[in-house]
C-alpha cells in the first residue's frame, strides 16, 4: 500500500513536535506508521488498542477512515492518535492530535469526515510520500 502525507498531516505533525521526543519519532511512531505499507497484514493491525475503525459520536463506523492509537507517549504521557484514509489501495495520513477526553476524538472524527470527502474529489495538498 501506498503512503500518501498530507498537508493536513505534516501541519498537526509540526505542531504536535514538542509532544513526543526523537526517540519516540524515529522508534516508536514512524516505523509504526510505515506498517501501513503492509496494511492489513501485519499482525499489529488485529491489537484494538493500536488499530481501529474511527467512529462518530454516535458509533457510527466512519467509512475508510482508521485511527492509530498511542499510549504514554512523550514527557506528558499522552494518548496520542492518527487518522488515516484508506482509500483504493492508498493510506492517506490525515491528521495528528493528543486525545484528552472523548469530546476531542468526536470533533477529530468530524474533521475528519470531510477531509476522507475532499481526498476523494482530489482537493488535498499532496506533501510526500513515506517510503
Amino acid at each position: 500500500m501506498k503512503i500518501v502525507i498530507t498537508d493536513w498531516a505534516l501541519q498537526s505533525y509540526l505542531d504536535l513536535l514538542q509532544t513526543f521526543s526523537e526517540i519516540e519519532y524515529q522508534e516508536i511512531l514512524r516505523p509504526d506508521a510505515e506498517l501501513l505499507k503492509l496494511y492489513p497484514k501485519h499482525p499489529k493491525f488485529l491489537i484494538g488498542k493500536f488499530w481501529g475503525p474511527c467512529k462518530g459520536k454516535n458509533g457510527e463506523v466512519i467509512r475508510q477512515g482508521y485511527k492509530m492509537k498511542w499510549h504514554n507517549i512523550g514527557p506528558g504521557r499522552v494518548q496520542f492518535r492518527l487518522l488515516i484514509a484508506i482509500i483504493d489501495e492508498t493510506a492517506y495520513l490525515c491528521n495528528a492530535y493528543v486525545k484528552t477526553d472523548a469530546k476531542t476524538d468526536f470533533r477529530e472524527m468530524v474533521k475528519l469526515k470531510t477531509k476522507i470527502k475532499l481526498i476523494k474529489e482530489g482537493n488535498y495538498t499532496f506533501r510526500g510520500r513515506l517510503q
